[in-house]
C-alpha cells in the first residue's frame, strides 16, 4: 500500500523511533473527502486549517493536524460533509515507508561527496549540500558549457544557484527552468539536476538555445524537509505575531497578488505581506528580467499530477493570450512523453481545471515578461505516492521531461523561423 492511494480506512498505530523528519507530523491524519459542493475545504485551506494533498475529481485528500482536527470535524458535520480517515498517524506511516525504502538506498552505488560529485544521484534524492557539490564540480570541469552563479540568498542566507547552459550556436533565444519552489516536491529539483547533466553531454537542438536552470528555488524549506517536516511546502520566513512560519513562494509574485491565496500565516498558501516580499522571489524575478527579451519558454517544475498547466491561474474565466497555441504546444510535450515512456500527461488550464492560484511564476512570466510559452509542469505521479515519490522514479521522470522539452523547443524554433 502506498501513501495516498488507500481503498479503505487505514488507522496506523503509533510506532517508536520515528526520525525527526517525520516527528513534526506526529498525530497528523490524512482524510479523504467527497462532494465538497460549497467550497468548505477551500475556505478551511485559506484559514490554514487543512493542507490539500491531492485532487481527484470530487474527491480530495487533506492533511489535518491535531491542532485543528476537532474544528475541521465540526465544520464538516455542520455542512453534512462525509470524510474517511485514510491515515491515522502520518508520522508512523511515513516511518514505515522509510523502513521499506532503506534497503534500496543501501544497495545503491550512487555517491556524492564534497570532493567527487560529477553527476546527480540516480537512486537517491540529493541533499541541498550535495546539490551544491555537484554544481560546483561541473562549473569547474566544464566552464565552456556551463556557468553556475548565485543570484541571491534565501531568508536564512543560503545561495540560490543558477546554472546557465551555454548554446554552442547561439540564436539569442533562451529557456528558463525553475524547480524546488515548493520544498516538499523533491522530484522537481531531481529532474532539474538531471536536465542540467543531460544538457552538458547531449548535442541536440538544445545547442541552439541558452538554458537557464534554477534547480532549488527554496533551499531553506528543502533543508527543513530533511530535518524536521517532510511535507513542508513554504520557505522559512519567520512571521511576526504568528506561531506559524513560512511564505508560499508560488503565491508571492506580483501578478494579481492575493487572489487564490491566503493572508493567514498558518495556511500552506500564505502569500506574504506583499508581492515579492521574499528574497527568493526577488532573486528569481531579477534574474528572469535580464533574459526578458530572449525567453521563448518558461517551465516551472512541480509535483504531482502528471499535468502540463497553462495560464491563467488567477482566473477561471479570463483567457490568456495565445491559449490555443499554448494548448497545441502543450500537446506536443505530452505526446513526446507518451512516445518515450508511455506515461500519460494531460494539458489543462491552471484555474479552471485545478484551482485558482495567483502570484505564481508562470502567470507573472506571461503577464510581465511577455513570454509566449509558459507552463507549470506537475511531474509524477497521479497520487499513488504523491509528494513521496520513490527515488527509483527520478530517472524515468527526468527522461520523459527531457523528451518533452526537446520536442517543444524544436517546434518553437521552427515556428519562429517560419514567421520571419
Amino acid at each position: 500500500m502506498r501513501v495516498w492511494q488507500v481503498l479503505s480506512i487505514v488507522l496506523v498505530t503509533s510506532m517508536d523511533g520515528a526520525t525527526s523528519i517525520y516527528e513534526g507530523l506526529r498525530g497528523h491524519q490524512v482524510w479523504s473527502v467527497n462532494g465538497d459542493t460549497d467550497g468548505l475545504v477551500s475556505q478551511l485551506r485559506l484559514r490554514g486549517m487543512v493542507d490539500v494533498l491531492h485532487h481527484s475529481g470530487p474527491t480530495q485528500k487533506l492533511r489535518v493536524s491535531p491542532e485543528f482536527a476537532s474544528d475541521v470535524l465540526a465544520n464538516f458535520q455542520d455542512a453534512g460533509l462525509e470524510y474517511h480517515a485514510v491515515i491515522g498517524d502520518l508520522a508512523a506511516f511515513l516511518q514505515e515507508e522509510e523502513n521499506r525504502d532503506r534497503s534500496v538506498r543501501r544497495e545503491s552505488e550512487d555517491s556524492c561527496t564534497a570532493h567527487r560529485c560529477s553527476a546527480p544521484l540516480h537512486a537517491q534524492y540529493m541533499t541541498f549540500e550535495q546539490m551544491e557539490w555537484y554544481l560546483k564540480q561541473v562549473n569547474e570541469t566544464s566552464p565552456s558549457k556551463i556557468s553556475v552563479s548565485s543570484i541571491g540568498r534565501s531568508v536564512l542566507g543560503r545561495d540560490l544557484w543558477l546554472a546557465h547552459l551555454k548554446a554552442t550556436n547561439s540564436t539569442g533565444r533562451s529557456v528558463w527552468i525553475e524547480a524546488g519552489i515548493h520544498a516538499r516536491e523533491w522530484i522537481s529539483s531531481a529532474v532539474a539536476l538531471h536536465i542540467i547533466h543531460k544538457l552538458l553531454y547531449d548535442d541536440s537542438v538544445m545547442a541552439d538555445v541558452d538554458v537557464y536552470v534554477v534547480p532549488m528555488a527554496n533551499p531553506d524549506g528543502y533543508v527543513y524537509t530533511w530535518t524536521n517536516d517532510r511535507l513542508w511546502r513554504k520557505n522559512r520566513r519567520p512571521v511576526a505575531n504568528s506561531s506559524c512560519d513560512g511564505v508560499d513562494l508560488n503565491r508571492n509574485w506580483d501578478d494579481h497578488f492575493g487572489v487564490g491565496a491566503s493572508s493567514h500565516a498558518c495556511s500552506e498558501i500564505y502569500d506574504g505581506l506583499f508581492a515579492f516580499s521574499e528574497p527568493e522571489t526577488q532573486a528569481l524575478r531579477d534574474a528572469m528580467q535580464k533574459e526578458k527579451d530572449n525567453l521563448i519558454l518558461v517551465l516551472s517544475l512541480h509535483s504531482f499530477g502528471q499535468t502540463l498547466l497553462y495560464p491563467w491561474g488567477w482566473s477561471a474565466t479570463k483567457e490568456a493570450p495565445g491559449t490555443l497555441q499554448l494548448i497545441a504546444v502543450g500537446k506536443i510535450f505530452v505526446e513526446a512523453i507518451r512516445a518515450a515512456t508511455g506515461r500519460h500527461y494531460s494539458v489543462k488550464n491552471s484555474a479552471r481545471d485545478l484551482y485558482v492560484a495567483s502570484g505564481t511564476t508562470d502567470d507573472w512570466a506571461m503577464a510581465v515578461l511577455g513570454t509566449k510559452y509558459v507552463y507549470t509542469v506537475e511531474l509524477r505521479d497521479q497520487g499513488f505516492t504523491g509528494f513521496l515519490l520513490p527515488a527509483a522514479e527520478i530517472v524515468p521522470c527526468s527522461v520523459e521531461v527531457w523528451h518533452g522539452l526537446q520536442e517543444v523547443i524544436k517546434h518553437i524554433i521552427k515556428e519562429e523561423t517560419t514567421s520571419l
